[in-house]
């Protein structure tokens, strides 16, 4: 697992890197400034200025967490970094990954309206962080607990949740995955029933991206929902979900849930 080896140098902000309309003077150049954390994906040098044959000042091994401050202007692409919020040096942008920290403190709760089923109120936890092994990937876990009734009577769902912690593809571009699984609905073919959104920091926004099973979900009214902190991306995919599960998947889940450990 990459994430066992990190080296934690400084860790700014929650919601990854974020462009600013302002310049930085960085060991005697000037740089865009930016600020977030960013993840080595492979070993790097650091150097003394954003070109490979700029003075070498350290390595950076894979899986450390490092803090980005700031852009090199032109050229393939170089960003400054920083240790103990000292000025360190500048490493080559496709090395890094833009990452979110998906740790909520607190439990959040509230109600969604559901078509027959409403309202159903709700709570979800963070649960931790997972990797993959051989992969670049983290993942924040959490559990939802929706509170509905059908016809009068109540039943439980349990649904985990996670979220990516870098780019879900793993490319640049700062878009994240948030996907709800729910283990009662599945195709007869092992594939379990996911809700995915994708998580847009820079543009403020959660999109609804679809269900796992086409034939079971539906288009909910609520598309997208503009959200500032990593805690409202999460609220919005838990409020947004219910409405994209079909007639189907409700029935399912009223059939199996209603009598059982309520």
């Amino acid at each position: 697992m990459i994430i066992a080896a990190v080296v934690v140098f400084t860790v700014s902000g929650t919601t990854g890197a974020t462009a600013q309309a302002e310049d930085r003077t960085f060991l005697g150049l000037q740089v865009t400034r930016i600020e977030g954390t960013y993840l080595v994906t492979k070993g790097v040098n650091v150097r003394a200025g954003p070109k490979t044959e700029s003075r070498k000042l350290g390595t950076l091994k894979a899986g450390t967490m490092v803090n980005v401050v700031g852009r090199a202007k032109g050229g393939a692409g170089w960003m400054a970094i920083d240790q103990d919020g000292k000025d360190f040096g500048f490493v080559y942008a496709p090395a890094l990954l833009p990452m979110i920290d998906g740790t909520l403190t607190e439990s959040v709760s509230g109600t969604v309206q559901v078509e027959e089923h409403a309202p159903c109120g709700y709570t979800f936890d963070f649960r931790g962080k997972n990797t993959v092994d051989g992969e670049d990937y983290v993942f924040s876990d959490y559990e939802i607990t929706y509170r509905c009734n059908d016809k009068g009577r109540p039943f439980t769902i349990l649904a985990p949740m996670f979220m990516t912690e870098v780019p879900y593809q793993l490319t640049h571009k700062p878009v994240f995955q948030i996907s709800i699984d729910l283990m009662e609905v599945e195709n007869g073919y092992d594939e379990i029933f996911s809700t995915t959104f994708h998580y847009l920091p820079e543009q403020k926004k959660i999109v609804y991206a679809g269900v796992s099973i086409k034939e079971q979900g539906r288009t909910p009214k609520t598309k997208e929902r503009a959200v500032s902190s990593v805690a409202e991306a999460l609220r919005a995919a838990v409020e947004i979900a219910p409405d994209a599960w079909a007639a189907t998947v409700w029935k399912k889940l009223s059939e199996e849930l209603v009598d059982g450990g309520n």
